[in-house]
């Protein structure tokens, strides 16, 4: 009759570990921003897809020379146009000739890892043992990171005893 009891209480013990033990479970979440690799290229002397010529011209300056030197300067123009958790993006301009000579980017990709992980807090456990000194033994413990106790019944077949233990292990 005690063996009875004693395999109901083992299987008891097992199934509230098992329960217990899927409760002890937390996910944790890390979120990191990468950056990818830097696309770069520049285009020399594009051509427009548009020329709109207008039929009057009006003759703002009168001086020649200020024309002429503006139309030779060489103007350069850079901007950051994006610069937030999706990459950074930078353009340069140089326009000279009333023409646009050459248009330079730089793209800097962000990406977004998210991991997801699993921190188990208790692990619960049960076995059973049997040895030549004709014993057996149920144990139920748990383990808390690395350090577990358990709770031992051990019962003699020989000497028709049975006790209790505590134990202590350690996880390498």
């Amino acid at each position: 009759m005690k063996k009875k009891y004693v395999a109901i209480l083992c299987v008891i013990c097992i199934v509230c570990g098992f329960y217990a033990g899927r409760k002890t479970i937390t996910y944790k979440t890390e979120i990191k921003y990468v950056q990818g690799e830097a696309v770069r290229d520049t285009v020399f002397f594009p051509v427009p897809v548009l020329e709109v010529y207008r039929d009057t011209i009006f003759m703002i300056e009168k001086d020649t020379a200020k024309t002429l030197i503006d139309w030779n300067t060489e103007r350069h123009y850079a901007e950051q146009l994006l610069d937030d958790n999706h990459g950074i993006l930078d353009f340069s301009a140089t326009i000279q000739f009333n023409r646009l000579q050459s248009l330079s980017y730089s793209l800097i990709p962000i990406y977004r890892e998210t991991t997801k992980y699993k921190i188990e807090v208790w692990q619960p456990y049960a076995g059973v043992s049997f040895n030549t000194l004709n014993q057996a033994t149920f144990s139920v413990g748990t383990f808390r990171k690395k350090i577990a106790f358990e709770l031992q019944y051990i019962s003699d077949f020989e000497r028709k005893k049975q006790g209790w233990g505590i134990g202590f292990k350690y996880k390498f």
